[in-house]
């Protein structure tokens, strides 16, 4: 009998199973593989995830493990526009300017399991959650299977963190799609690609758009993005990246040496909200709660972020009352209050990605605006909570 079962040993469920372990809690953290398997993933950290890396103590060992810094973005419309977008200075930790993160998954990723079961959580490999186990109307623990064998897990909460296709989320309830923003992700590495510094780039083209993030000083990762209904179905997925990326104007050239490290993955549906955020006993963070195309770098915060407000709503209800099963009753509201609003905010992003004369509108306006610019920078950067930007002033403030 567990205090907390995590499923899933990605960034959100080894930042809560680090966090409720060294609260002093019992936990265990299931997950399908032996290791964290590999992720498509833009592999960007948004300078708001900084701050919760340092609180669990990973930021240097991030740093040391070859992250590198990125000082902001730099959109290239397809009118031929260049915005040059830095994050505030006066918003990173430690009284340092802010500063995003490029490091590959496969270094993140174990560091972040590491450090959870540094904290005392223990870990469970491949363990395959099938099911959830209920009593009197609340989920009271998970049941799967482990080299063979079906065996049931008991604890008072269990938090879903098992991603896009989660086994908790679809016992819990049903998964709802954006309305219109039905897009797909093909994500690679290259080597080769004539790149412009520490900064993240996106390239605007028609309807589709693609981002630049160097990882290493000789690997670039290089996502497309497309509408799905475009995406044709291929055994050459190189092939088809590369000629994608070519229909898009200055990431064609940015492509001219470049040279396939590993073969492009896909990955969809970009827009998707879990109906049931929690039920009594159980809760969803991560991807298993929601995803919503991460083109700021919001993917891996909405990770960390969401464990964060998980422990906020539990903690000290599983600690004050050291046997009756958890109610995460609050969790909905603190989730929904904590991103709902940047998700609209990018869902208009996107609409102007849509509309090439609306983004050339809104990048002209925000080149004439550099505070304007720093205020959405923040916001997009997660430095300050997206409630406090307005579309519209985006747009029409003087």
């Amino acid at each position: 009998m567990w205090d907390v079962i995590v499923v899933g040993a990605g960034p959100a469920g080894c930042t809560a199973a680090a966090l409720l372990s060294r609260a002093g809690l019992r936990v265990t953290l299931l997950d399908k593989s032996a290791a964290p398997p590999p992720k498509v993933c833009g592999e960007y950290l948004s300078p708001g995830c900084l701050p919760i890396l340092d609180g669990i103590g990973l930021l240097s060992s991030l740093r040391d493990a070859g992250a590198r810094p990125l000082n902001g973005m730099v959109i290239h419309t397809a009118g031929g526009r260049t915005l040059e977008a830095t994050y505030p200075r006066d918003g990173g930790i430690q009284g340092l300017p802010a500063r995003g993160l490029a490091i590959r998954r496969a270094l993140l990723d174990p560091l972040l399991l590491d450090t959870a079961i540094k904290q005392g959580a223990e870990f469970a490999p491949n363990f395959q959650v099938s099911d959830l186990v209920w009593k009197d109307g609340r989920v009271a623990g998970v049941r799967g299977r482990r080299r063979g064998q079906m065996i049931n897990h008991r604890a008072r909460l269990v938090i879903g963190a098992d991603g896009r296709n989660s086994a908790v989320a679809r016992r819990m309830g049903t998964v709802q799609p954006h309305p219109w923003l039905d897009k797909i992700a093909l994500v690679g590495y290259f080597a080769g690609v004539e790149r412009s510094g520490a900064v993240g780039e996106i390239f605007l083209g028609r309807d589709l758009y693609g981002i630049l993030n160097p990882i290493t000083p000789e690997l670039t990762n290089i996502g497309l993005v497309v509408n799905r209904r475009d995406f044709a179905a291929t055994a050459d997925l190189t092939r088809l990246f590369l000629e994608t990326a070519a229909t898009v104007p200055g990431l064609r050239n940015r492509l001219a040496r470049a040279r396939a490290v590993q073969p492009p993955r896909c990955l969809g549906p970009l827009a998707y909200r879990s109906r049931r955020l929690a039920a009594r006993g159980a809760l969803l963070i991560g991807d298993a709660a929601g995803f919503l195309d991460p083109f700021t770098g919001e993917g891996i915060y909405a990770a960390l972020r969401s464990a964060e407000i998980a422990v906020e709503c539990v903690v000290s209800f599983l600690l004050t009352d050291c046997t009756a099963p958890a109610d995460p009753q609050d969790f909905p509201l603190a989730w929904r209050r904590e991103f709902l609003p940047k998700w609209r905010f990018c869902a208009k992003l996107q609409y102007a990605v849509r509309h090439p004369a609306l983004a050339e509108c809104l990048v002209s306006h925000l080149a004439r605006h550099p505070a304007l610019l720093s205020r959405l920078m923040a916001g997009v950067g997660d430095l300050i909570p997206a409630r406090e930007l307005a579309w519209h002033r985006l747009l029409f403030r003087r």
